[in-house]
């Protein structure tokens, strides 16, 4: 059965997911197969196949370059906030190669924009993170930031200050 029709049988218990984690966890090769499941067009494949790569960063896993190029050129496709949300949260544990930034960043202000409160405060995280691991993108994090002054979200206004308290920012 392929990595596919495993995700695709799934319930919708994360503990499930974390069996499949806990069988694959030491393939590496399983990585790729994930990333190519990104942009898939049945939403719950999206989600589930991001919380696993969401997991396997989490973990530490060593994501090799031509990954995350591939990662990061199919954030255009992403569709589901969940899927959306989860690779939010996995941005402090990979590194954005160089030429990956601008994909980033544009998949970041556009979530920053998004309903849903959870995925606007990862987003704002997401462009924290984007500036620490390069710098051009400092002047432009703070931008965003600056101009979340009108948030009503109590969520996202506190993830807001977590932000500028990380980024040393009154």
């Amino acid at each position: 059965m392929s990595i596919k029709e495993e995700l695709e049988a799934l319930s919708d218990d994360v503990s499930n997911l974390e069996k499949i984690y806990a069988k694959y966890r030491s393939r590496k090769s399983l990585l790729t197969k994930l990333v190519l499941l990104v942009s898939h067009e049945e939403p719950k494949i999206q989600s589930r196949a991001t919380w696993l790569l969401k997991r396997f960063a989490q973990d530490k896993a060593q994501f090799k370059a031509s990954q995350l190029n591939a990662l990061f050129d199919s954030l255009a496709g992403v569709a589901h906030w969940e899927s959306k949300l989860h690779l939010c949260q996995m941005l402090p544990y990979v590194r954005v190669p160089r030429g990956s930034e601008t994909k980033v960043a544009w998949f970041l202000e556009r979530n920053l924009l998004d309903e849903n409160k959870f995925l606007r405060a990862w987003a704002y995280s997401g462009l924290y993170e984007l500036a620490r691991q390069h710098p051009k993108y400092r002047e432009y994090a703070i931008e965003q930031l600056d101009r979340a002054k009108s948030e009503k979200s109590a969520a996202v206004k506190a993830r807001i200050r977590k932000v500028r308290k990380a980024m040393n920012l009154p």
